[in-house]
């Protein structure tokens, strides 16, 4: 087995490496993928504008939907061991609305108060923390009370959207507090979810805390394994369930913060990869199921950022797609698909 998943992570890994070299040489502008390979070789690819393109948009883009696809589907894997099921991922359980409304919240009351504060990074990372926590909170008491996953996961979708009229509240106080009509559109866009703003800075402070995450949870897998058989297995084995229901929560919670801070929520990603990784893994061992579930992850969020761009689904657009578009059509059919015939699947 471990040979033939180390055989199938080289394949995704190839599959990765050939779709981020369409996300930098495609797009308005499209780039040859010789003149991308002097840029790495020289510096330049020969034309400023090219290189300009590269440094300020695709490379930042390209190395943020990598990491943040990555960040979101180990997320979803989080959250489906912990509810052990596989409905559950932050988007539907309101994990990800309550993140958004943080970051939303941060904006606009720094800039009523003009605290000047509505660009920092830290900012933006520690207000949907804080929002991700506390909606996981409610999520967490209701569960207590709600033996039935369904009935969670529908609790969680009204958690969503009550997030979301309170962020279109918010949203309409803005002529209120005199915000610039550029700031308010990017805003809005990005509540849709997208990668189009994200700059380098950006994109390097977000993987880097993915990558720490994604190291504490593989490092987790076996107490995670053993929590997958049950609690009274986990305990019989020395597990303390609190401190590990703990440490998932405040993982899962970070990982989705640091993604929605700079990218908004993102949906099907953490439901669908790791019900994929698993299917094609042949087994639920996460030591096997996160790297897996990592490298599709990260496929799956760089087709999605791919189709989004002018002039790739609709040839004579000029504007951009939000990543919600090609993520619910690809990924619906396929949590329908999974739910119907998750019994004879094995999950």
């Amino acid at each position: 087995m471990k040979i033939r998943i180390g055989l199938f992570l080289l394949f995704l890994l190839f599959i990765l490496g050939f779709l981020s070299l369409l996300s930098i040489t495609n797009g308005t502008i499209k780039i040859e993928p010789k003149k991308f390979y002097n840029y790495l070789i020289m510096g330049t690819t020969g034309n400023p504008i090219y290189d300009k393109i590269i440094e300020k948009c695709r490379l930042p883009r390209t190395i943020g939907a990598i990491f943040a696809g990555m960040g979101l589907a180990v997320a979803g894997l989080l959250m489906q061991s912990l509810f052990r099921n596989p409905l559950a991922d932050p988007y539907l359980i309101g994990v990800s609305s309550g993140a958004s409304l943080g970051v939303a919240l941060y904006v606009f009351t720094s800039l009523l108060f003009k605290l000047g504060i509505p660009h920092s990074i830290w900012g933006f990372i520690t207000s949907a923390y804080l929002g991700s926590l506390l909606t996981m909170l409610v999520v967490l008491s209701l569960a207590k009370k709600v033996r039935q996953i369904t009935t969670l996961l529908i609790v969680g979708l009204m958690i969503g959207y009550i997030s979301s009229g309170l962020i279109t509240i918010v949203i309409s106080f803005s002529d209120f507090i005199g915000v610039d009509n550029n700031v308010l559109a990017s805003f809005i866009m990005w509540g849709y979810g997208s990668l189009s703003s994200i700059t380098m800075k950006q994109s390097l402070i977000m993987s880097s805390i993915i990558i720490i995450c994604c190291f504490l949870v593989y490092f987790l897998s076996k107490f995670l394994d053993a929590y997958l058989l049950g609690e009274n297995y986990a305990r019989s084995v020395g597990i303390d369930i609190k401190k590990l229901r703990i440490l998932i929560i405040l993982i899962s919670c970070m990982i989705t913060a640091s993604i929605i801070a700079f990218s908004g929520p993102i949906g099907f990603v953490g439901l669908v990869c790791p019900i994929v990784a698993r299917l094609l893994c042949g087994t639920s061992k996460h030591l096997y199921v996160i790297p897996t579930t990592m490298l599709i992850g990260a496929i799956f969020l760089i087709i999605a950022d791919i189709l989004v761009r002018p002039g790739i689904i609709v040839p004579t657009t000029s504007s951009e797609l939000t990543l919600m578009c090609p993520l619910a059509i690809i990924g619906s059919p396929i949590a329908i698909i999974i739910y119907i015939k998750r019994g004879k699947m094995g999950i």
